[in-house]
């Protein structure tokens, strides 16, 4: 009984919803069209059918008109005259239509040129051709249509689904949760594009309604949209207001760049009424996605009162609400009418697809007038479409309604058309729709779609009903499966007649019948029909006749017409109209390319034309299957054919044939035929032999590496009558290439063999039960092993050892190389080809041991691994070479190729080699690999010893070289006789053999030597010549050629080759590599390597020539290793001498020795000015004859900078080197540096206080230079008289040289001074001449150049080396800069003791009120935060405040905007002015606007950049920051004190937690350097005063 009683109730409330729906009014209208749509209006149509709108036939009938008016001439003109067509009484709608390409066309609205009373709505649309464009334009105009019918945008899912609810009978509507719903009325003060409703479909997204009248409002919604300015808009926006509402503002601004800047038009309203006032951004009818609109869209929603949630839940429950509204759509129905086609003209079947659409919403085709419900007449337009229509019609059956649809051949489905229905003019048509179609297919086209629609509403058709339709169909034939089942192909015989030459491409045409069924035979009297290919040679109407003059009498033929194109949208005249044979049943056109058929409308329409003939369905053709016979072949080879053939003998094995060894057995013969000289000659050769009495197929291979190669059809020349199907293939190396002309070779062979695709399914299936049957016996596959061979290697050349990857290859299917021929089963022959192939393959040949078995490769160097070769076997007469292969190879590595694969493919089929062979071979490897645990690890590297001679100059390349050998364990001694063997570096400077000669003439005579020839090149893919051939010199057992560069062996295989031949000539292994690694015995001798000392301590340097300060790096690197600068000559130890090239190397040279004191030695650097890092140079040491010159070496220099480059890497070793630096004397020499830490700490700056002075415009960059002499413990002072010395920034507005006199005028004139030079430019790398030389006033000490941009120095060498010079000037180096920023940190810790003191430190204003000037988005809240992140508070009155923090965004122009923000100041406050400038570019130029200000109180003024309502990250927002933290006082200190004092008691514990791992850490690293240095007892005391020198130094610090 309960349950019976909610049923009742869901029942009873799903009929109160069903009447409450069926309260909405669903109206009825009537179309007007006043010019040419071409259908395009149809669209606007179908959306108002599918809100519940009715077109009726009858204005009289309709409850309003719907005007269609499409622009031809002038909108004013077209519209008066779509105006006057309207009679009097009806409401209208008229829709504009203008004819665009152009989605964002921008109109002028035609609404303003309507005074029609009738007219309601006027709406303008964009179309293109029969399609309205998908737009805003076209959006905002269904957007009005609807807002005037009272429909919202869910009313089409609204039906749907709440009929979908009405069937669950689930009435529940508890959920009466509601947005409190708010009304607006819109105002439009202007032209908006429609672009405003985006705005109001936002508000009314959140629960608020648009109402037709201000009385019936909560509020306005004013949309101004901008037309000349934006004052005078406004203005006059406001004048109109209703009085006594509220008011939101909206000013559109029209603009296609989202990121426009705009002054904030809300100070332009002083309407009380206007409570809100935003800006949008909008371009044509679209709102832009930027900031500024969305900053505007939140303050509304602020306004409102709005926040995320509600509205989220807003729209849910309006969308839950809205959809108990149930309405009757479901008593839709489609009553079952039955239609009788008529076709007027050829249509090549394409109207089927509309046939097919009506019944598939449940209408019948009849086959006679008189059952039909309705006639669909199809009309193909032939001539004129006036013409054919008026003939179409002629014969119509009386009395029954008529569908006419005239369909207009074209590939163009945007073809606009003249509507066709205003040439009807017979009342039994009732509807006529025009179709767009190409060969048999219709198009994809609006046209289309809209003549489909036009045809559901005549016949009451709604998407629900289609698809009931369709799923009752489904069940309909799913009932009846016994007659679907019935479908056959009646006939099932052809006979194939070629008319002319097809390249095959009829094949696929066959496959496709044979494919359903049909089987092809060999003479037209066993056929049931005749398929005649025909293709096109001359003029289709002759070449049709000639094929048509030869038919068989009495057979029914289908005609195939192929035009050879590459075009497959190719338009054809359609051939059928040429043939008048009555025989021939079906004539069908395609089109095909080389041997291929396209893949093409105009194929596929033929094909369904045949299968339509034939009476082919889907059903019979899935219904259809073979048996397959069995059968057996027999492979002949005529040729070589690099096994490209077994791709062809696998495909068959796919198909279920089985190869066989003798043709005895076999029932055909596959005999495989390469071109090796001429196809005919070729061909007859492999003919003669043929086994008589078997049929053949015979594969003609063509060796070509083009997949699209055209050839004569091989089968021309074949006259043997065995031979029952000739084909060709094409092939590259061993590989069948994946062509057209490959795949219809193999359709050919599937056709002669009676092959289909089930009959290969079956097989596959037979396949993978024998596979699991074979896995049951598993005792034979443990059975296949690998018979272990031996063979032995000969190199009859240079390999460069890209042999052994091959020999790896024999090794990993477990064959072994072995060292003599007696052992050996095979010889394994490596020929690299040096000259030609014939000569060298003789000489390879020649020294073979007579009765072995070789395997002869051929190796052709090159880098192209499609390298096209002869096969090198034809050369081979030797019986003892059993196979012969071609491999390729560059440098020391073997290319990844398909020649390379069929080779090894050859070899491993020589050997026997099958696939599970070699995993077997490799898994016993692995056993026995890991067996012998020990072996491994008694590989051991007999410690050798080398002694190098360099006979010529490596600029210290070698030393890689050298590196590597000792890091296997040999070890470098200092003479010959100490050594085992003798490494020998003859770096080429001539010519190869010469400077081989010489270096080979000085070796000492009983050592063995490994001589590396190095050439010089900065190409890592060189191809060098081997320089053994060059060596006959018994003791240099191994020669060896590397490439370098400058001072570094290049990354290549060459280089990778030489050291792979040194490991193996010394007989070293990775695991010996890594057994060396591990030995420590060098580290024994501990005191040898601590006596390393650098005796040269001293040097004095000279310049002779301008080097830009670059030198100073080099400098630089002398002193870190200990080394002293002095001011003297007679101080210095050795002399460093920069000479700059200005002209050429040598004159430049000589006159930098010219001047050099007598008696000290010198380093000369040859400075080389270039941007080009690998700048190759010739050696300045050959140029310089001066006996105290012990070292030359050049430096390449770009700017102020030396290069990152090898020649300077080679440069500073080479000094290192004379010096006698290692890298354990420079880590020594810094900690040396630490010991008297008394002398280091008395380095000072002496000057300690400046004065700035500007005399130009800097935008503050000066202040990066400012802060950086701060850092070094430099004060800024207030005046002149206070300073030590002056800082002038002059930066250059005209010219250099005016710009510096005009700076140094005005001079105080007793203080020393630092110019500098300020150059705006954004290039870093700018070239500048030294303004130093512009000046000449005493009191400036030093002048430097510095480039900035905008208000910020650039990152560049011009600029460090400003700074460098500067604290050169001052006398700072790096440790004055850490003692400075150490006092500092200790005078805080100081601070930290007394906490009381700690306390009162503090910024003496505390408490600020912010004031805002204008509208800043909220950007201000950042800097807000800034000062709260300090310790500030912000306050709510100025009365309570210590400070002022005014907020001043320029709106307008900066002086107006400052001066009116100044003007409401408080009287007594001091304050922070901050200029905000709109700006989306950070590296905005702005003028500072503390010039315009004259306010006493405002003591700061700094301007920021933002955008939207964000700080944009900028130097001018940062220095603006740094400003007001330098006017408050604050530190670092107190920002990190300000900090502290917010931090919780867990962050405390937190970062006590960590200081104390700290010191744990630190205490452990304390007490190891105290054990190593008990260990080491021997150095006790030198160790103990570095750490007492560290540790002192630290403690100085404040470390």
């Amino acid at each position: 009984m309960e349950v019976s009683e909610t049923s009742q109730r869901k029942n009873q409330s799903v009929s109160d919803m069903a009447q409450k729906a069926e309260t909405v009014s669903w109206k009825k209208f009537f179309v007007i069209l006043a010019g040419r749509t071409n259908d395009a209006h149809l669209e606007f149509v179908a959306k108002l059918e599918s809100i519940g709108q009715t077109e009726v036939n009858s204005p009289e009938e309709s409850d309003y008109l719907l005007v269609f008016c499409p622009v031809a001439s002038r909108v004013g003109t077209v519209v008066n005259e779509a105006v006057e067509k309207i009679q009097g009484g009806k409401p209208a709608i008229l829709v504009v239509m203008h004819h665009t390409f152009n989605p964002v066309q921008v109109l002028t609205e035609s609404r303003r040129l309507v005074d029609n009373p009738n007219v309601k709505v006027t709406v303008d649309c964009l179309f293109y051709e029969d399609k309205l464009l998908t737009s805003n334009r076209n959006d905002t105009a269904w957007c009005d249509v609807q807002k005037y019918l009272g429909v919202s945008k869910f009313s089409i899912f609204e039906v749907e689904l709440i009929n979908f609810m009405h069937r669950k009978r689930d009435s529940n509507h508890e959920l009466q949760i509601s947005v409190p719903q708010k009304k607006f009325f819109v105002i439009l003060a202007g032209k908006t594009n429609d672009a405003h409703l985006e705005f109001v479909a936002k508000i009314e997204s959140i629960g608020h309604t648009e109402v037709n009248s201000p009385e019936e409002s909560d509020y306005l919604l004013v949309f101004c949209p901008v037309a000349s300015r934006v004052g005078s808009d406004v203005s006059e926006a406001l004048e109109k207001l209703p009085g006594g509402k509220p008011a939101i503002l909206v000013v559109m601004h029209h603009t296609f760049n989202p990121d426009q800047v705009l002054p904030e038009s809300r100070r332009l309203v002083d309407n009380p009424n206007v409570e809100l006032t935003v800006d949008c951004l909008f371009y044509e009818g679209k709102l832009l996605e930027s900031n500024r609109n969305y900053t505007a869209w939140i303050d509304v929603q602020k306004f409102l009162g709005v926040s995320k949630q509600p509205t989220l839940v807003a729209k849910f429950m309006n969308y839950i609400r809205r959809k108990f509204d149930i309405n009757h759509e479901l008593q839709i129905s489609v009553p079952q009418k039955k239609f009788f086609v008529i076709l007027v003209g050829k249509t090549n079947d394409a109207h089927l697809e509309f046939v097919a659409k009506i019944e598939s919403i449940g209408h019948t085709e009849v086959n006679s007038p008189e059952e039909s419900d309705y006639l669909l007449v199809f009309c193909p337009v032939a001539s004129r479409v006036g013409t054919d229509v008026s003939e179409a019609l002629e014969n119509l059956p009386g009395g029954k309604p008529a569908i006419l649809v005239v369909m207009h051949h074209t590939f163009n489905p945007d073809q606009v058309l003249a509507e066709s229905r205003r040439l009807v003019n017979n009342p039994n048509v009732k509807l006529t729709v025009d179709c767009l179609f190409y060969e048999d297919k219709l198009l994809t086209s609006n046209r289309n779609y809209t003549a489909w629609i036009d045809v559901q509403k005549y016949l009451g058709v709604s998407k629900i009903s289609v698809l009931v339709a369709e799923f009752i169909n489904y069940f309909k034939m799913k009932l009846d499966s016994n007659h679907q089942l019935q479908i056959s192909v009646s006939q099932k015989k052809f006979f194939v007649i070629l008319a002319g030459k097809t390249d095959n491409a009829h094949l696929e045409f066959v496959a496709k019948l044979e494919s359903i069924g049909h089987t092809e035979v060999n003479s037209p009297e066993e056929s049931d029909y005749l398929l005649v290919f025909c293709p096109v040679a001359s003029r289709v109407e002759r070449d049709v006749s000639e094929a048509l003059e030869n038919l068989p009498g009495g057979k029914p033929a289908i005609l195939v017409v192929m035009h050879h194109t590459f075009n497959p949208d190719q338009v054809l005249a359609e051939s059928r109209r040429l043939v008048n044979n009555t025989n021939v049943k079906v004539t069908v056109d395609c089109l095909f390319y080389e041997g291929k058929l396209l893949t093409s409308n105009r194929n596929d329409t033929a094909w369904h034309d045949v299968q339509k003939y034939l009476g082919v369905s889907k059903v019979s053709t899935f219904q259809t299957m073979f048996n397959m016979s069995q059968k057996k072949f027999f492979v002949i080879l005529v040729g070589k054919t690099d096994d490209a053939h077994l791709e062809f003998v696998a495909k068959l094995e796919s198909i279920g044939h089985t190869e066989l060894n003798n043709p005895e057995e076999s029932d055909y013969l596959l005999v495989f035929c390469p071109v090796a000289s001429r196809v005919e000659r070729d061909v007859s050769e492999a003919l003669e032999d043929l086994p008589g009495g078997k049929p053949a197929i015979l594969v003609v291979m063509h060796h070509t590496f083009n997949a699209d190669q055209v050839l004569a059809e091989s089968r021309r020349l074949v006259d043997n009558p065995n031979v029952e199907l000739t084909v060709d293939c094409l092939f590259y190396e061993g590989k069948l290439l994946t062509s057209n002309r490959n795949d219809t070779a193999w359709r050919d062979v599937q056709k002669y063999l009676g092959v289909s695709k089930e009959s290969t399914l079956k097989t596959w299936l037979a396949k993978s039960m024998n596979y699991i049957k074979s896995k049951h016996d598993s005792s034979h596959e443990h059975q296949i092993s690998v018979s272990q061979k031996k063979f032995f290697v000969i190199l009859a050349g240079k390999t460069n050892d890209a042999h052994l990857e091959f020999v790896a290859k024999i090794e990993s299917i477990g064959h072994t190389e072995v060292n003599s021929l007696e052992e050996s089963d095979y010889l394994l022959v490596f020929c690299p080809v040096a000259s030609r192939v014939g000569g060298d393959v003789s000489e390879a040949l020649e020294k073979l041991p007579g009765d072995k078995p070789a395997i002869l490769v051929i190796m052709h160097q090159t880098f192209e691994p499609d390298k096209v070769l002869p096969e090198s076997r034809r050369l081979v007469d030797n019986p003892n070479v059993e196979v012969t292969v071609d491999y390729l190879f560059y440098e020391g590595k073997l290319l990844k190729s398909n020649r390379n694969d069929i080779a090894w493919i050859d070899v491993q089929k020589y050997l026997g080699v099958s696939k599970v062979s070699i995993l077997v071979a490799e898994f016993k490897n692995f056993l026995s690999s890991n067996l012998d645990f020990i072996h491994k690890f008694q590989i051991l590297v007999s410690q050798k010893k080398f002694c190098v001679i360099l006979a010529g100059r490596t600029n210290d390349a070698h030393l890689d070289f050298v590196a590597k050998l000792e890091s296997i364990g040999h070890t470098e001694v200092n003479s010959p006789e100490e050594s085992d063997y003798l490494l020998v570096f003859c770096p080429v400077a001539s010519g190869v053999g010469t400077d081989v000669s010489d270096a080979l003439e000085k070796l000492p005579g009983a050592k063995p030597a490994i001589l590396v020839v190095m050439h010089h090149t900065f190409n890592p893919e060189q191809v060098v010549a081997e320089s053994r051939r060059q060596v006959d010199n018994p003791n240099v057992e191994l020669t060896v050629d590397c490439l370098f560069y400058e001072g570094k062996l290049l990354k290549s295989i060459q280089n990778d080759t030489a050291w792979i031949d040194v490991q193996k000539y010394l007989g070293v292994s990775k695991e010996s590599t890594l057994g060396a690694m591990n030995n420590i015995s060098r580290k024994r001798d501990s005191n040898h390597e601590l006596q390393i000392s650098v005796s040269q301590k001293k040097f004095f340097v000279i310049l002779a020539g301008k080097t830009n300060d670059a030198h100073l790096e080099f400098v630089a690197n002398l002193k870190s290793i200990g080394h002293t600068e002095v001011n003297s000559p007679e101080e210095s130890d050795y002399l460093l001498v920069f000479c700059r090239v200005a002209s050429r190397v040598g004159t430049d040279v000589s006159d930098a020795l010219d001047k050099l004191p007598g008696g000290k030695p010198v380093i000369l650097v040859v400075m080389h000015h270039t941007f080009s890092p690998d700048q190759v140079l010739a050696e300045s040491r050959r140029l310089v004859d001066n006996p105290n010159v012990e070292l030359t070496v050049d430096c390449l220099f770009y700017k102020d900078k030396l290069l990152m480059s090898n020649r300077n890497d080679t440069a500073w070793r080479d000094v290192q080197k004379y010096l006698g630096v290692s890298k354990v004397s420079t880590f020594r020499a810094i900690f040396n540096s630490k010991r008297d830490s008394n002398d280091e700490l008395q380095i000072s700056v002496s000057k300690k206080k400046f004065f700035v002075i500007l005399v130009g415009k800097t935008n503050d960059a000066h202040l990066e230079f400012v802060a950086k002499l701060e850092s070094i413990g430099q004060t800024e002072v207030n005046s002149p008289e206070e300073s030590d010395y002056l800082l002038v920034f002059c930066p250059v507005a005209s010219r250099v040289g005016t710009d510096v006199s005009g700076a140094l005028e005005n001079f105080p004139g007793d203080k020393p001074a630092i110019l500098f030079v300020m150059h705006h430019t954004f290039n870093r790398d700018q070239v500048l001449a030294e303004s130093r030389r512009l000046v000449d006033n005493p009191n400036v000490e030093l002048t430097v150049d510095c480039l900035f941009y905008e208000d910020k120095l650039l990152k560049s060498n011009r600029n460090d080396t400003a700074w460098i010079d500067v604290q050169k000037y001052l006398g700072v180096s790096k440790e004055s800069t850490l003692k400075a920023l150490g006092a500092k940190i200790m005078n805080n810790i100081s601070w930290k003791r007394d906490f009381n003191h700690e306390l009162q430190i503090s910024v003496f204003q505390k408490k600020f009120f912010v004031i805002l000037a204008g509208k800043t988005n909220d950007a201000h809240l950042e800097f807000v935060a800034k000062l709260k992140s300090i310790g500030h508070t912000e306050v709510n009155s100025p009365e309570e405040s210590d400070y002022l923090l005014v907020f001043c965004p320029v709106a307008s122009r900066v002086g107006r905007a400052v001066s009116d923000a100044l003007e409401k100041l408080p009287g007594d406050k001091p304050a922070i002015l901050v200029v905000m400038h709109h700006t989306f570019n950070p590296d905005h130029v702005v003028v500072e606007s503390r010039r315009l200000v004259d306010n006493p109180n405002v003591q700061l003024t700094v301007d920021c950049l933002f955008y939207e309502g964000k700080l944009l990250k900028s130097n001018r927002n940062d220095i603006a920051w740094f400003d007001v933290k330098k006017y408050l006082g604050v530190s670092m200190v107190s920002t990190l004190r300000a900090s502290f004092n917010r931090m919780s008691s867990r962050q405390w514990l937190f970062v006590f937690l960590v200081i104390l791992f700290l010191l744990v850490l630190l205490v452990a690293v304390i007490l190891s350097a105290v054990f190593n240095v008990g260990r080491n007892t021997t150095n006790y005391n030198k160790t103990a005063n570095g750490l007492e020198g560290i540790i002192c130094n630290n403690y100085s610090c404040g470390g």
